[in-house]
This record gives C-alpha cells, structure tokens and sequence, in this order.
C-alpha cells in the first residue's frame, strides 16, 4: 500500500474509527513521515495509547 493509499482509506474510515484510533489516525496523517518507521508499541507511546489499539486501528484499514 502507497502513502496517498493510506491517507485516502484512512480518511474514509474515520467517522467509525474509536477515540484512541482517530489520535492514531491524526498522528499518521500529520506525521506520515515519521509514523512509518515506528513499531506499534512506538507509536502507541508516541500518541498515548495501548499497543493493542495500534494493532486494532491496523486491522480496521485491512
């Protein structure tokens, strides 16, 4: 999946998306760039949600 790819389904997913996974979401699309490289704990940290809401969030993109 390319980053416009990305971008595009997670706007479109937004609207059912949880509280903890719209801070993800918002991460990802103001920070493309560094998201990319975090692992799902990282990211999870960065934002100040559980691992397991990252792995959730990334399973509700598919």
């Amino acid at each position: 999946m390319n980053k416009n790819d990305l971008i595009q389904r997670i706007r479109k997913n937004m609207p059912r998306l949880s509280k903890g996974q719209k801070l993800i979401a918002n991460y990802i699309l103001n920070h493309y760039e560094k998201a990319v490289y975090l692992t799902a704990a990282r990211l999870g940290t960065t934002v100040g949600v559980s691992e397991s809401t990252v792995v959730r969030f990334a399973n509700e993109l598919g």
